[in-house]
């Protein structure tokens, strides 16, 4: 009985992996807990990149605009988030919703920017990702559900979301 008791205590002080509702809230995100809609991005040279075949691996899909002056301060936090991640698996996907002919890869590289970005056009993704607005970032699960949504721009690389981001992509 002893055994019982204290391997459940113990299971109790385990830190959780999942993302809770408190922190959410504390960096102003939503919890969706409903299966992320597949997609397929196509980069500038054509690969696809399909999110069902992600599955198992966390996903920060951050879709943005060259024109929305919010997104051109937090891509890089975003790419420092990404960085200060990189001894995890999760995958940064960066979606611009851009529909001219704008050189996607340069103005990112201009902001300091090197993950590889995507634009919405050139692959098959929903509207209803952006649908809210922009800067719009999803975390997607290991199973494909989306764990959080955040609608409008944030720090990304302050220690409270640097917390919320180490637990979402724990195993």
């Amino acid at each position: 009985m002893r055994r019982l008791i204290a391997a459940a205590l113990w299971l109790i002080a385990l830190p959780t992996v999942a993302l809770d509702e408190a922190g959410l809230r504390a960096q102003h995100m939503q919890r969706l807990d409903e299966p992320a809609p597949d997609f397929v991005l196509r980069d500038a040279s054509g690969t696809a990149v399909h999110l069902a075949a992600l599955r198992g691996r966390p996903v920060i899909v951050h879709f943005w605009a060259t024109w929305c002056i919010p997104c051109r301060k937090e891509l890089p936090t975003i790419q420092a988030l990404a960085r200060r991640l990189a001894n995890t698996d999760c995958v940064f996907l960066a979606v611009a919703i851009d529909t001219g002919a704008v050189d996607l890869r340069a103005y990112a590289a201009d902001l300091g920017f090197i993950l590889p970005v995507y634009r919405a056009g050139d692959g098959e993704i929903s509207d209803r990702y952006w649908s809210w607005g922009i800067p719009a970032t999803y975390l997607i699960d290991r199973d494909g559900a989306i764990a959080g949504r955040a609608l409008g721009p944030r720090d990304w690389t302050s220690d409270s979301m640097l917390a919320l981001m180490r637990r979402f992509t724990a195993r």
